[in-house]
């Protein structure tokens, strides 16, 4: 704790591995929900930890997010950059998440409330009280094989050391956390299967324009939103250039298709991923939009009619849950400017589509062409479903969020304003 005017003060941290070196929606998430700390307990010192340094005006400019007043902490884990290259390397990935996680243990200590963001990369915290943003939940006892016979022995003699140095280094990793916050219904009955606990649901914060959509205005344009990179739950760019492709040469004219995205430049992979889309998307009217700034993405919200999103397209969902979209914060953000959404039916995607009614889901390519081609042809059918999409977006705009999300911090500040705690610091 430290002394703001004459009273104690909480030191609130929050972190997450990607942060600084990604923009998508769990910066978003974290950032906002910094944001929601801040606003609510005006009080407390809070800081976002990060491995490499941040950018606050490219989170600014790309996401909203407003970081005045919030601290920015790098350098405290020495070595990340060497880790993000060994993460390249697939035998080494899962020991290069936990070296990552363990280099970031004894600095937990020193806060009164640690938030963590997680993903993929195993949690820690050694803070009075901590809290596990939860975008998906990974597997305690690591992941099973689909190897048998002589694959199946040598993966699991691959694993032991790392089960070893995992249960050394971050001791109960998620027993340590009092709380953990989901993005979705979807990602908490993952957390029920692999942590055998419930947690709490704050949907994803969007940002709902004050001014109603101007739908005479709308324009013939299909949009997606999401980054450009080939592994986990991939966005799926290629199968949406592709579906389009088909609608042209099928004979749509006067449609246009926008791809708004960050592009990874850190692997190979992901790099002929991205040239491989725009080599696809060569000859049509397909526009890709890389690193675009907040301005363009919004222009283009405003200026859209219909939404796709594919995510999760050819995923077994059984033994790859994460990498279906883990909620469709886009999708949201697209419905927010009266934009019709046509969302592959998996995942997260469901709690925010309503079937027939703000738009449409789809499980095969020619379901989403076939839902595509009827909102095309009927501008009427457009509206009326812009409207209703628009309405809907409200459960999930910023202010909902924060509100929500200060609510179910609320019981862990109050606690900790309670008692004294070790991370005191007289700041007379």
């Amino acid at each position: 704790m430290e002394r703001q005017n004459g009273r104690l003060a909480l030191r609130i941290g929050l972190y997450s591995p990607f942060f600084g070196s990604t923009v998508g929606g769990g910066e978003k998430y974290l950032g906002v929900t910094a944001e929601a700390i801040r606003d609510a307990f005006p009080r407390h010192r809070v800081e976002i930890v990060s491995p490499v340094p941040v950018d606050p005006e490219r989170y600014r400019r790309m996401l909203g997010i407003d970081l005045d007043g919030i601290g920015l902490r790098t350098g405290r884990l020495p070595g990340a950059g060497l880790g993000r290259r060994i993460r390249r390397l697939p035998l080494l990935r899962r020991y290069a998440d936990l070296v990552l996680s363990a280099r970031a243990v004894a600095w937990t200590r020193a806060y009164d409330l640690f938030l963590s963001m997680v993903y993929v990369v195993p949690t820690f915290s050694l803070a009075r009280r901590g809290v596990i943003l939860c975008q998906f939940p990974y597997q305690l006892g690591g992941a099973s094989s689909r190897w048998q016979g002589l694959p199946g022995l040598l993966y699991r003699a691959y694993l032991a050391p790392y089960q070893l140095l995992r249960r050394r280094l971050l001791g109960s990793e998620v027993e340590a956390f009092q709380l953990v916050i989901c993005q979705s219904e979807y990602v908490r009955s993952w957390v029920r299967r692999y942590w055998e606990r419930d947690s709490e649901v704050v949907n994803p914060p969007i940002d709902v324009p004050a001014a109603e959509p101007d739908f005479p205005a709308k324009e013939p344009i299909v949009l997606s939103v999401g980054r450009f990179f080939a592994s986990g739950h991939s966005k799926r760019h290629d199968l949406m250039v592709e579906t389009f492709r088909r609608l042209w040469d099928g004979g749509l004219r006067g449609w246009e298709l926008h791809l708004v995205g960050s592009v990874h430049r850190d692997d190979p992979a992901d790099l002929r991923y991205f040239e491989e889309v725009r080599r696809r998307a060569e000859g049509y009217p397909v526009h890709i939009h890389a690193d675009a700034p907040l301005e363009t993405l919004l222009d283009l919200y405003r200026r859209a009619s219909i939404y796709w999103h594919a995510a999760g397209y050819g995923v077994d969902a059984e033994r790859r849950p994460i990498d279906l979209e883990h909620f469709g914060m886009t999708t949201a953000e697209a419905m927010a400017h009266g934009v019709v959404p046509v969302a592959i039916a998996r995942g997260g995607q469901v709690e925010v589509v309503q079937e027939g009614v703000d738009g449409f889901l789809w499980e095969e390519p020619k379901q989403l062409a076939a839902h595509t081609l009827t909102l095309i042809g009927d501008g009427e059918l457009r509206r009326r479903m812009g409207e209703a999409a628009r309405r809907s977006s409200f459960r999930f705009s910023r202010e909902t969020f924060k509100r929500r999300m200060a609510t179910v911090l609320r019981p862990l500040v109050e606690e900790l304003e309670r008692e004294p705690g070790s991370a005191a610091v007289d700041e007379g």
